[in-house]
């Protein structure tokens, strides 16, 4: 049970986490003595070492008498163990050439918590040097992020013997290589370049996404820079450049930072991963169970502090399992659902594919390279690239859509304000007007027009802009009939003398209203799809309301205003609009002259012909009068066969010429009663003008113009009478 735990634990610590990037030389040793020739360079000690597990703490010299319990790697079991043991290897190296050489041994696990180097001399142990995580950095010889040991080979027949005493808190793993100074140097020097790429990338990510954040303050950049901040640092530490650079002087924080920084990097990586992916909105319950493992996290980031460095090592590495599996069951639970969904598994891909490529060139199936050798690094910095990249198309987007919120708002405030406005007017034309105002505002179109159809064909009702626009139009039935937007077309067919640009066309279909309201511009300028697919429609919609609750308005108004018979004033609005027009008329010191008509005899025409017949003869002589007074004044019917006019502007002269007017026509025209019989109606007028005493009311007026009426009909009727002829003005 405990191997199979161990087992797993260090394959999924190698696959996610270490990405040690273990060379792979071209010459191993084949048997237990390291050969060192003229043409050497390079030797990883793969199976030419042997160990011995140290359970009791023997000392120095007493190492030399445990020979035979010195075993080949191969046959031990130990890589990835987590113990108090101390590990002693062995290492015969034998120089063939034939001169002295200086060589390099190196262990590629700077963590490691104590190493010392021995040589055998007149069968003792001498210490050469001790290095590791548990002394400052600063105490070594040679000062490498790697365990780097110099040593002096002499020519022999017979090898030279060191040991290796390791003491680790952590993961015991012993990669060694033998390097000639010069080969160690060049490969150091591309491995920097290589190293510097990938921490200079991660660096400058995190100062870019930090500059996001303060700008946007959106805490989802935030959790991302924490992620990649605690990845770079972990990343350091297997790599030994954070031991090198930032804490050499401090051993007991950097055998403890491996694990704080394991624990930091699952945190964040969760907390960026549950908004960036919207985990509460998309999968609730995977959501839950991640704040539960991250609250677990959080707490368990004191164990560094508090337990020993091995039992949190491997708390660390457990947590760090189970990240991986909540990483696993969010990429099968959002699959490709979601943009962010698309990004945050073809980062981890990247990432799987590069950890598959050097662990395929570890076991030489695929050629060891640069790119295979760098290949979990390039993979983490793609991965980190990739999740950058989908956050910048996240914040992009919520961007747009609180552009888009934004100007939705803006366009409803415009809207509601205009048929606010709109629904006190009382006028088709100061609608149109201002839909057309509120439709270019909303577009950006810098011109329109509003058609209207009327019995003889379409006609401009209002326009602004240029004047581009023919008076002629052929309006297309099916253009009519729903709403167009198009651009880089032939605006002739709008009648717009333009050869091509955008335009928007809304048909506007009431009852007792046809017509177009349309803008356009002599650009190909783009309308918004959601403005065209919503907002205009429903500004048509309400706009058609407006016209609507106008015409019936309008026929509500007209039915209280005009006599239902003759459809000329009744006499309550006559008198108010007479009384308006009178103060008008001071003001501006004109005429008012008021006409009082009576049909003549009009009860022998009911006794004799009915009342239907005598209605016809009244709504008769009501469009004579509406004839011959239409651009001069108005009419009413004061009651019964009674009408009642004003005329502006117009003295006793003028108006005796009208009155005559409409006697003479009277005299021509007849009136059909049935039976193919005519009847030639007559009137008697009284008139009363201002012309002399502009200090007369309305109502003195009719009063003197109804005593005119009056002595009209005594001199014999079918005649006019003017208040001057016969009394004096009082």
């Amino acid at each position: 049970m405990k191997m199979a735990f161990k087992k797993i634990i260090l394959i999924i610590f190698i696959l996610f986490f270490t990405f040690i990037l273990t060379d792979r030389n071209v010459i191993f040793a084949s048997s237990k003595n390291m050969i060192i020739n003229n043409e050497f360079e390079k030797v990883n000690i793969k199976d030419s070492w042997e160990v011995y597990v140290d359970q009791n703490n023997i000392s120095e010299n007493e190492i030399l008498k445990k020979q035979d319990k010195f075993l080949p790697i191969s046959k031990l079991d130990i890589d990835g163990d987590i113990a108090h043991s101390t590990y002693w290897i062995k290492i015969n190296i034998l120089n063939t050439s034939d001169s002295p050489k200086d060589i390099l041994l190196e262990l590629k696990k700077p963590h490691l918590s104590l190493v010392s180097l021995y040589s055998v001399t007149h069968q003792k142990l001498e210490l050469k040097e001790t290095i590791g995580y548990s002394k400052p950095f600063n105490e070594r010889n040679i000062r490498h992020r790697n365990l780097i040991f110099a040593l002096e080979l002499q020519p022999s027949e017979k090898a030279s013997t060191y040991y290796l005493k390791i003491k680790t808190d952590s993961f015991f793993q012993a990669p060694i290589t033998i390097w000639d100074p010069v080969a160690f140097s060049i490969e150091n020097s591309n491995a920097q370049m290589m190293y510097g790429l990938f921490y200079g990338t991660m660096i400058g990510l995190i100062l870019y996404n930090s500059f996001l954040f303060f700008s946007l303050r959106e805490k989802t950049y935030f959790y991302y820079i924490l992620f990649i901040a605690g990845f770079t640092t972990m990343q350091s530490i297997w790599d030994g450049y954070a031991f090198q650079w930032l804490w050499g002087d401090y051993p007991w924080w950097a055998l403890r930072s491996n694990s704080f920084f394991i624990l930091w990097t699952a945190i964040f990586a969760l907390q960026f991963t549950k908004h960036f992916l919207q985990l509460k909105r998309k999968a609730p319950i995977l959501f839950k169970l991640v704040n539960i493992f991250n609250t677990v996290c959080a707490i368990a980031l004191i164990l560094p502090f508090t337990l020993s460095i091995s039992i949190s090592t491997m708390t660390s590495t457990l947590i760090a399992t189970i990240f991986v599996l909540f990483i696993l069951l969010i990429a099968i639970k959002v699959r490709l659902k979601t943009r962010e969904a698309k990004f945050f598994i073809a980062a981890w891909v990247f990432l799987l594919i590069g950890v598959l490529l050097n662990i395929l060139a570890a076991y030489k199936l695929v050629p060891l390279t640069p790119i295979t050798l760098f290949a979990p690094k390039i993979g983490s910095l793609i991965e980190v690239l990739v999740l950058s990249l989908g956050l910048a198309d996240r914040i992009k987007r919520i961007t747009l859509e609180k552009e888009l919120e934004s100007k939705k708002y803006y366009m409803q405030t415009l809207i509601q304000s205009s048929f606010k406005q709109m629904s006190g007017m009382k006028e088709i034309k100061e609608l149109a007007v201002s839909g057309l105002t509120t439709i270019m505002i909303l577009t950006k179109f810098e011109n329109g027009f509003y058609l209207s159809k009327n019995k003889s064909g379409w006609s401009i009702l209002t326009q602004k802009g240029e004047t581009l626009v023919n008076h002629t139009f052929n309006i297309d039935q099916e253009q009519f009939k729903k709403l167009t937007y198009a651009t880089d077309v032939d605006l002739s067919i709008l009648g717009i003398h333009q050869s091509s640009g955008s335009y928007l066309s809304i048909p506007i279909d009431c009852k007792g209203h046809e017509a177009l309201l349309i803008t356009y511009s002599q650009e190909n300028l783009k309308i918004d799809t959601y403005e065209v697919e919503n907002v205009i429609p429903y500004f048509r919609e309400q706009y058609m309301v407006l016209i609507d609750n106008l015409i019936n308005y309008q026929s509500i108004q007209k039915s209280a205003m005009y006599d239902h018979l003759t459809n000329v004033l009744n006499r309550k609005y006559f008198l108010d609009k007479a009384n308006n027009m009178m103060k008008e008329s001071i003001e501006l010191n004109q005429n008012v002259t008021i006409l009082l008509i009576d049909i003549d005899h009009f009860k022998q025409v009911n006794d004799t012909y009915g009342h239907n017949i005598g209605d016809k003869a009244i709504i008769f002589v009501a469009d004579r009068i509406k004839e011959i007074i239409k651009d001069i004044g108005f009419v009413g019917r004061y009651g019964g066969e009674e009408f009642i006019a004003l005329l502006n502007n117009v003295g006793e002269k003028k108006a005796l010429e009208i009155s005559e007017l409409l006697i003479k026509t009277l005299h021509i025209h007849s009136f059909s009663v049935e039976n193919g019989n005519s009847l030639f109606l007559t009137v008697s007028i009284g008139v009363c003008s201002n012309t002399s005493n502009k200090n007369l009311s309305i109502n003195n007026m009719i009063q003197l113009a109804d005593e005119s009426l009056y002595k009209a009909k005594n001199m014999g009727r079918d005649q006019v009478v003017i208040y001057n002829d016969f009394i004096e003005i009082k």
